[in-house]
């Protein structure tokens, strides 16, 4: 089951992911913030999963009903779930594997940003506190720009940025000032959770990578609507990209990676993109359609769980229609003692065994309707004649519904073996 659940959830992020691509492209070309965007993909990918499974185990009631999704979105990529996994979801020697390697891993990388967590809380108490242009903030020899903390967000900034011409100086706060506005640390600590839950999802982690791109993006829009200096604020990014200290993943920082850099400078452009109504409404159906089928993507059943049968509903019968076995209170018997098939001699002396599956209607009088007879299943023609032949003498204790006697359509096996 474990095995089967992590494909699953694998299946579900690529799919989110792949809308969040669509989105947020679709919002840049407008030139609109996306962060959310990836938060929120975040959010899906690990809530869709676990909602899913707790459905298909019976802790919860189904959200959705994918009836009304064409099959071909939902058939192809539910198929891969058992073809992979394997008919009963998998060994369970893998599903054992599967889950201590999981726990293993989300303990040490767990372990690893609390270590991070406090060797930057030790570093901090070692920073002395400033008031630059108004600013409340940190000083540090090296470490930033950048916003650290997660209940009380505080702006840390090395020695060299204090040397810094006052336009350029009030930009970089602006920026830094912008994470703490908007919540961005403790998004960020979200985030990382959520990878540190899952941390053997590949998808999660280029969604957290994505995260902070889109932080620093947003972040550059709307300094550059506050501060509409294009050129010195490009300038000042390659300049701290060549002395920042950056805040690995527990902070957001002025400067990211350099190749963000390049995507940073580009997008400060302001241009317009030809057909970007057209393109804007393709991406976002795109996104839509691979949403709905992230969503309704049927989450894999667990095999060591029986199903449990439903009460059966009240059904209406025209008088004297025949009725099934599950329709009456009483089903059709054979009567002790009554006429079988005979054993055909031939057959008998070749020492050929068989079986015939049948179904026909037995009427109030316990009688066989031998105009509804049928056969299923049969290993030889002969055995069916015989079955056949018997069938008018056949006698059986009839069906009933509230004490009365009613036709019912039974399926009835014939076994011819000999004695040995």
């Amino acid at each position: 089951m474990m095995s089967t659940f992590m494909i699953y959830a694998l299946i579900v992020s690529m799919a989110i992911t792949a809308a969040a691509i669509a989105v947020e492209r679709t919002l840049r070309l407008w030139r609109r913030e996306a962060r959310f965007v990836w938060g929120g993909a975040m959010a899906i990918s690990i809530a869709v999963p676990v909602l899913s499974v707790a459905q298909s185990l019976g802790w919860m009631p189904p959200l959705s009903d994918t009836a009304d999704l064409p099959a071909m979105l939902v058939t192809p990529l539910g198929a891969v779930i058992p073809t992979v996994a394997g008919r009963n979801g998998g060994p369970r020697l893998l599903d054992a594997v599967a889950t201590i390697v999981w726990l293993v891993a989300s303990l040490g990388l767990a372990t690893r940003f609390i270590i991070a967590w406090r060797s930057l809380a030790r570093r901090r108490r070692e920073w002395r506190a400033a008031v630059i242009d108004g600013q409340p903030l940190l000083v540090s020899p090296d470490a930033g720009p950048a916003v650290i903390g997660f209940r009380r967000p505080a702006i840390v900034v090395p020695e060299w940025v204090l040397e810094l011409d006052a336009s350029l100086r009030r930009l970089v706060l602006c920026h830094e000032r912008e994470h703490v506005d908007k919540g961005d640390p403790r998004l960020l600590l979200g985030a990382v959770a959520a990878a540190v839950v899952a941390p053997w999802n590949p998808m999660l982690w280029y969604q957290l990578h994505r995260l902070r791109s889109s932080m620093e993006l947003d972040c550059d829009l709307r300094v550059l609507r506050a501060h509409p200096e294009t050129r010195r604020y490009g300038s000042l990014l390659l300049a701290v990209a060549q002395r920042a200290d950056r805040g690995g993943l527990l902070a957001p920082a002025l400067t990211e990676s350099n190749s963000l850099l390049t995507q940073r400078i580009v997008a400060m452009r302001p241009s317009t993109p030809r057909h970007r109504i057209t393109r804007s409404v393709a991406m976002a159906s795109v996104a839509g359609l691979l949403t709905i089928v992230a969503c309704e993507l049927e989450a894999p059943a667990d095999p060591a769980r029986e199903p449990i049968a439903a009460a059966p509903k009240p059904t209406f019968v025209p008088a004297g229609a025949p009725m099934f076995e599950f329709q009456v209170e009483s089903p059709a018997t054979p009567l002790p003692g009554g006429q079988t098939p005979r054993y055909p001699e031939e057959l008998r002396k070749a020492g050929i065994e068989g079986e015939v599956l049948t179904s026909f209607i037995v009427g109030p009088d316990g009688r066989v309707d031998v105009g509804s007879f049928k056969v299923m299943k049969s290993t030889h023609r002969e055995f069916t004649d015989a079955v056949a032949r018997a069938l008018p003498d056949m006698r059986f204790k009839p069906a009933t519904v509230g004490g009365k006697a009613v036709r019912q359509l039974i399926q009835q096996p014939f076994s011819f073996a000999l004695q040995k």
